[in-house]
């Protein structure tokens, strides 16, 4: 019921509003994967960098949401794999003087694996390793993509018990 791509409209991602990102969910199968494509400019035409995160996906039954009228679907994702891409070479310059991600062979259009130093202060600083295991419930309505409210309550498999709109619309 997922397959194929969600994306969302261009909006600022940083709090000086110098970086703004168009972002994609892209299922396929047993895989998902989510792109966030960063820009220096408010029409995400000025490329800055891109990241690429790789999950394993598992669909299981469907969850009456707490308001008992709604349903979704139960989604298992276990991460695989960070990659990313600087687009600039002023990034790159930045990137490598400050060995982003222990690496100092930053390239501009150049995919690095980081997965193995995704935690790292000095990389995306992510709160997750490798292998980490997240619960989603997942709707589509309409070619809008719906997913479960981070704050709300879980349900005893540890799902979310109440969904909204993701702001991703299907391509």
């Amino acid at each position: 019921f997922l397959e194929g791509t969600w994306k969302s409209a261009c909006t600022s991602i940083s709090s000086d509003n110098s970086t703004y990102a168009e972002r994609l969910d892209v299922f396929k199968n047993t895989s998902y994967t989510y792109y966030e494509h960063q820009y220096s400019d408010s029409a995400c035409s000025t490329d800055y960098a891109s990241k690429r995160y790789t999950y394993t996906m598992a669909v299981g039954s469907d969850a009456t949401m707490a308001d008992g009228a709604t349903t979704a679907t139960k989604i298992t994702l276990t991460s695989v794999g960070v990659y990313i891409t600087p687009k600039t070479d002023a990034l790159v310059a930045t990137m490598n003087s400050n060995s982003t991600c222990s690496a100092t062979d930053w390239a501009k259009d150049v995919e690095k694996d980081v997965s193995s130093k995704s935690t790292e202060a000095t990389c995306l600083d992510e709160d997750d390793a490798m292998g980490t295991v997240y619960k989603r419930v997942m709707k589509v309505v309409g070619t809008d993509l719906w997913t479960g409210v981070g704050t709300s309550a879980t349900d005893s498999e540890g799902y979310a018990t109440e969904i909204e709109d993701t702001g991703h619309d299907k391509q």
